[in-house]
């Protein structure tokens, strides 16, 4: 797991052993033995550095045979190499583009009457070699050092984390106990707060009250921690099913409510919940004076006696139209106010009584009635000025994540057609909304994007200096890793949104999907699809089971697969390739691939099912699946039954990362079946939305920090940080980037 994890991560391998005799024969025959090691790794697209090379060849041979079995077995795994590839048709694609119509209908017609047990009867040709010159990721000695730095960095990130990071999490209390010792002070973010208590409470000797004291301040805390517990949501969205916690367990639980401010005011939030969670308690046992304030709330919230509460204070305010009120409220609570900030900003402010007859202002001498609609827009630029005023004044007591998102929220604020966003709790479900109601004029909306900027850039300015720092352009691609709580275990964890360069020699891409059935022997049916889309979004053309190949494009599909096989088994495939430039040839633009659960399935409900892709410069050399192409691989996991991975946009030559879900309703399902034809329009504006949603790039929070305590150069080569896609610290170093610029 050492090295799973720090392969993963940061491409490094940890070797661990005694040093071979010095002996000039055996020196020899070591380095030998390590280059063929080298060699068979170049297969699955990895090179060994000099350092790693060296170490290697320094070990015991018995040594180094353990080390490159287990990372050519951890090397497989990722990239999907340790599974066995075999499609309808063997000799994909040239195989289906030489068949009619006719034919290939007639043998998916034999293969769905036989259960999906029957295939064509087709001979294997022999292939060429791949001749593609794919690119090599090196492999760096890694240290247990090191290994300690990822988990203080996931304990100190400052966003949700992924399921991946989180297991990690759990494994280092499991097995790296030294580790529980760096814990910060303080972990900024609630839900990782509550996850790494539950590990203490579980795994560790330390786990009292005064030493989780400073992590669970509120009511908030404790219940995501009982969450966290019960192997429930811990962002309390759904349903949360406590267990039955021991007598230890209730009493540190009751400990830290006895502790926390705001309690009745979390209580009343969540009113049902914490009743649940009430029943699991038992708060009347515990008689002490100390925990009489606990006993008091859970005894408000049975009895149904309403406690009023901040939220609500400020709702009745707006709904009263007396935003001044809610105004004062909400300076009382920085976080808040930055989250209201367009609300109050687009506030209508009452105008005042008139003095004077209806529709104009009492003139002087020699001065025009005045209309008035002049008086109340006058109001209302004056009550914006308080609001941004309140808002300069309190920024510094704002989160870094919530002032890059209300930064960015109001530079593009009157500029966007379409809206998405992820609901927090939702695994991966894109939801789209309107674009924000009432217009905010520019000069405010800049003036809210200034106080964002000088707020961070003075919190930037206190941390270390980084001295001469390089920063690609490519940068401006990948996204802040804001919601990484629902993102699939991939290859490289990629933040929706972002964009991903294709190698510039790839001519094609080819979709691939893996699966088996259930352990309980129901069938499940996974059907890959591909639709193509212009600039505009408007529909073109599709490939999928019910239409293998393209009449317009050089895309096709390598046969519909209807049976997954045992759970135990070999599993089956399907594979699916495009054309980049015959699709900008025909108008088209964007391709969207989608995987549909034909037999209903959840994702989340299969034990072996993924997705990946492969950049391909000659489709018609090497195997059908070869490792060292594969550019992104990801389990699918959704709680969904359909999922879009990515999208390539032919003309940036880039592939956009979706890993998105969408859910038929109980009537389309029936009408149309679960396929890409029943969700074409749903399918185009959720990638509409997605290759078009406003969010912070790194480069510009990167860019902030260098305007708080670092200086851009030129070049890599005199640079002291080096910010890249490939080197130095990259888009997929998210535990640094969580820990350290969030």
């Amino acid at each position: 797991m050492v090295n799973e994890i720090l392969l993963r991560r940061k491409n490094h391998v940890y070797v661990e052993g005694q040093a071979a005799p010095e002996n000039a024969a055996s020196e020899e025959r070591r380095r030998f033995r390590v280059l063929t090691m080298m060699k068979n790794m170049e297969g699955l697209g990895f090179v060994v550095s000099q350092d790693l090379f060296e170490q290697l060849s320094g070990m015991e041979e018995q040594v180094a045979d353990t080390c490159y079995l287990e990372l050519t077995g951890l090397l497989k795994e990722r990239l999907g190499a340790d599974r066995e590839y075999h499609p309808m048709y063997p000799n994909f694609p040239e195989e289906v583009m030489e068949k009619s119509d006719g034919e290939l209908y007639w043998n998916a017609l034999v293969h769905y009457w036989s259960g999906g047990r029957l295939y064509p009867s087709i001979q294997k040709r022999e292939r060429l070699p791949l001749f593609d010159e794919s690119r090599a990721a090196v492999l760096s000695p890694g240290t247990r050092e090191e290994l300690l730095q990822v988990f203080r960095d996931l304990a100190s990130a400052n966003g949700s984390l992924s399921g991946q990071d989180l297991q990690d999490i759990q494994w280092f209390f499991t097995h790296m106990p030294e580790g529980v010792r760096e814990l910060p002070e303080t972990i900024p973010y609630k839900e990782n707060a509550a996850h790494i208590g539950a590990c203490l409470i579980r795994y560790s000797a330390l786990a009292e009250a005064s030493a989780l004291q400073n992590y669970f301040r509120t009511g908030t805390d404790v219940l995501r921690l009982a969450a966290a517990l019960s192997d429930g949501d811990i962002s309390l969205r759904k349903n949360v099913r406590f267990r039955s916690f021991s007598r230890k367990e209730r009493k540190l639980l009751m400990e830290l409510l006895a502790e926390c401010s705001g309690l009745l005011e979390a209580m009343q939030q969540r009113k049902e919940v914490w009743k649940r969670l009430g029943e699991r308690l038992h708060p009347g046992e515990y008689r002490a004076e100390r925990y009489a304030r606990v006993r008091h709330g859970f005894e408000k919230i049975r009895a149904g006696r309403p406690v009023g509460h901040f939220a609500g204070r400020v709702e009745a305010a707006f709904q009263r139209r007396d935003v001044r009120a809610a105004l004062k409220l909400l300076k009382e609570r920085p976080g808040e106010l930055a989250r209201r900030l367009d609300r109050l900003l687009r506030a209508e402010v009452p105008a005042q009584p008139p003095e004077c007859p209806l529709g104009t202002e009492r003139a002087g001498a020699g001065v025009p009635a005045q209309p008035r609609w002049l008086d109340t827009r006058l109001q209302r630029l004056q009550f914006q000025k308080e609001v941004l005023e309140a808002f300069e004044e309190t920024a510094d007591q704002v989160s870094t994540p919530v002032l890059l998102q209300v930064r960015t929220h109001f530079q593009y604020r009157n500029h966007q057609s379409l809206r998405c966003y992820f609901p927090k709790g939702k695994f991966a479900e894109a939801r789209r909304i309107e674009p924000a109601a009432g217009q905010v004029e520019e000069e405010i909306c800049a003036r809210a994007v200034t106080v964002c900027e000088q707020a961070l850039i003075r919190r930037f300015a206190q941390l270390a200096p980084m001295g001469k720092v390089w920063l690609a352009e490519e940068l401006k691609d990948y996204r802040v890793p804001f919601a990484m709580r629902s993102a699939s275990k991939a290859v490289r964890t990629l933040v929706r949104g972002s964009r991903l360069r294709l190698d510039r020699q790839a001519k094609a891409v080819r979709g691939f999907v893996w699966w088996t059935n259930r352990e309980n022997g129901g069938r499940v049916d996974l059907d890959l699809s591909a639709a193509v889309f212009d600039k505009n979004w408007n529909y073109l053309e599709h490939v999928s089971y019910t239409n293998l190949k393209s009449d317009r494009y050089r895309a096709c599909h390598s046969g519909d697969i209807v049976d997954g096989g045992p759970a135990d088994g070999a599993g089956v495939c399907e594979f699916l390739d495009v054309d980049l430039d015959s699709v900008l040839q025909y108008g088209g633009r964007y391709v969207v691939y989608q995987v549909y659960s034909y037999t209903r399935q959840c994702f989340s409900s299969l034990p072996n099912a993924s997705f990946g892709y492969m950049e391909r410069e000659d489709v018609k050399s090497g195997e059908i699946f070869e490792p060292r192409t594969v550019r992104q691989r990801m389990d699918l996991v959704q709680e969904s039954n359909v999922t879009i991975p990515m999208i390539l946009d032919c003309a940036s030559r880039q592939m956009v990362w979706c890993d998105i879900s969408l859910n038929l309703s109980a009537c389309r399902r029936h009408l149309g079946g679960n396929n890409l034809e029943s969700n074409l329009s749903g399918v185009a504006l959720a990638c509409c939305a997605m290759v078009n949603m406003r969010r912070t790039s790194l480069y510009d929070l990167l860019k902030l920090h260098v305007a708080g305590r670092g200086e851009l150069c030129g070049s890599k080569e005199e640079a002291d940080m080096v910010f890249d896609a490939e080197e130095g610290i990259t888009p997929f170093d998210t535990e640094i980037l969580l820990a350290e610029y969030m």
